[in-house]
Parts: structure tokens; C-alpha cells; sequence
């Protein structure tokens, strides 16, 4: 089944194209990024043999749920608020974030039957759950893309010695650097001009440093990047896709986004993109 997805009581429809507004929407915008994400890098869980194998899975699934999402939260200092819920189909979990602290609950809609002891029995319940559990990869732009573009150009290069990348620290910064990842030698066209790759000194435009390319152009790029590194069947989570965006651009990008076949959740004050408006 398709992943059902609740923030702060509102059901995200991950199938369509939404638009969160509302005073709450950048807060729950985050949360909705960072529980999808934390979704898609759970391990398999058959490493710890309880002597009752279903609900040892269930209290694993909880402790290792908020220890991953908490390890993304706590470098950085992110503030989130609220309360999510995901309905995976065979088992439920719901969560609420306050204060810096987290509380993880998983209820099982469905058991598996006639389950050994031991470590098969581990394997068995993890697999009935795993099997079909759908996990959507997230991608988070957030409102200031631009000038993060621009600040942080020379770390969107993989290095040959070292990885690519900001350290967590720099919060929700880290989150969108780090999801692009680019090969050296990668080049692309954007309005006639040609974005290349440097090893030592970043991204450049025309052979002009990314620094001094002007607002609007550099949130074509963000957004132009963003979906390039996105791969079928993720979800993008763009905050204010609109910004330094003309009308003559705006109808470029819409044309981007109408091509792009993953789930895209914007966060912002204007339907400008077009999809189903929540408030929150």
C-alpha cells in the first residue's frame, strides 16, 4: 500500500502534488522531511534475539526509530514541534517531538503466525514487515536555497580524496548541501549558460564563480539541482519555491516540476505551482 503520511492531524497525500500553509507550515514541513527520512534509513531488525520475537521487533523498531531521527535533530540544534503518524499498512507508528525530546510508538495491525523462537524468529517477523514496507527517499530545499547555493558551492563537488559535504552542525543548511552530489566534470545548461564543476573551487557559471550570480538565476539552479538529484519515487520538500522567481521563470520551473515523477510537498503562502492546499 501507499505510505500514509499525518502531520500535527493533517494527512499529507504523498500521491499528488500539496502545498503546506499556514502559520505552522515551515515546522511542519521539517518534521515531515526528517520522519520520511528517518523512515528510509531504518535497518533491518533481526540483530537482537528476544525470547518473544514480535513484540521484541515492535520495542526495536521504537528505540531505533528515535535514535535515528534524534541523531539528525541534535547536532544542529533543530527545533521541531508536533506530533506525525505513519500508516505503513502492517504496523503503525506514531510520534510526537517536544522540547527536544521524542517519544516513538508502534502499534502491529497485522502479526505474522506460527513464529519460531530465536534468531529465525527474528528474521521472520522482520521480513513479514520489511517485505512490501514502502520507503520513500525525502529531499529538503529550504526558503534561503539561494544564498546557501551560493555559500556553499565549493562542498557540492565530490572530492577525490574526501567526501563531499557540511558537517550536520549547520542544521537544516547541511540537509539541502548534502543531498547534491556531483560528479567532477558534471556539467549542465540552464537558460543558454553552461554550470561546471571545479575540483577545487566549486560550481561555476560561464566560468564565473557561483557567488556572483544574481538571486534569480541561483534559485533556478537550486531547484534545477535539487530535481536532477532526486531519483523517481522521492519526495521533494521545497520551502518557498517562488522566491526571486519572475513570472517568465515561474512558468519554466512549473514546466520542471510537471515532468518530475516523485512526490513534491511545497511549503509556502502561494499556490504558485500549482496542487492541494493543507493549512496548518
Amino acid at each position: 500500500m501507499k505510505i500514509q503520511v499525518t502531520i500535527n492531524g493533517r494527512e499529507i497525500p504523498l500521491e499528488r502534488r500539496i502545498v503546506l500553509t499556514g502559520e505552522g507550515m515551515y515546522m511542519a514541513g521539517r518534521l515531515l522531511y526528517f520522519v520520511l527520512k528517518t523512515l528510509h534509513q531504518m535497518p533491518r531488525l533481526y540483530g537482537v534475539v528476544e525470547s518473544d520475537p514480535i513484540s521484541g521487533w515492535k520495542r526495536n523498531f521504537e528505540t531505533k526509530f528515535a535514535s535515528i531521527m534524534s541523531s539528525h535533530l541534535e547536532p544542529g540544534k533543530i527545533r521541531l514541534e508536533g506530533e506525525f503518524k505513519l500508516n505503513l499498512g502492517k504496523f503503525l507508528v506514531s510520534g510526537k517531538v517536544s522540547r527536544g525530546q521524542m517519544k516513538v510508538n508502534v502499534e502491529l495491525v497485522q502479526k505474522p503466525e506460527n513464529v519460531f523462537q530465536g534468531l529465525r524468529g527474528m528474521v521472520e517477523v522482520d521480513s513479514f514487515y520489511f517485505s512490501d514496507l514502502e520507503r520513500p527517499r525525502p529531499f529538503f530545499v529550504p526558503g534561503s536555497k539561494d544564498g546557501f547555493l551560493a555559500g556553499f558551492h565549493r562542498f557540492l563537488v565530490l572530492q577525490t580524496e574526501s567526501a563531499s559535504g557540511i558537517p550536520k552542525t549547520l542544521g537544516m543548511v547541511s540537509e539541502f548541501i548534502n543531498s547534491i552530489v556531483l560528479p567532477q566534470g558534471y556539467t549542465t545548461s540552464v537558460r543558454g549558460r553552461t554550470l561546471s564543476t571545479d575540483e577545487k573551487e566549486g560550481l561555476f557559471l560561464d566560468g564565473e564563480p557561483l557567488y556572483n550570480v544574481d538571486p534569480e538565476l541561483l534559485s533556478l539552479l537550486s531547484l534545477r539541482l535539487s530535481l536532477d538529484m532526486a531519483p523517481e519515487g522521492s519526495v521533494l520538500i521545497v520551502e518557498d519555491p517562488e522566491a526571486h522567481l519572475s513570472p517568465e521563470t515561474v512558468e519554466e520551473v512549473r514546466r520542471w516540476f510537471d515532468r518530475f515523477r516523485g512526490s513534491v510537498v511545497f511549503v509556502s503562502r502561494f499556490n504558485t505551482f500549482g496542487g492541494e492546499e493543507i493549512r496548518l
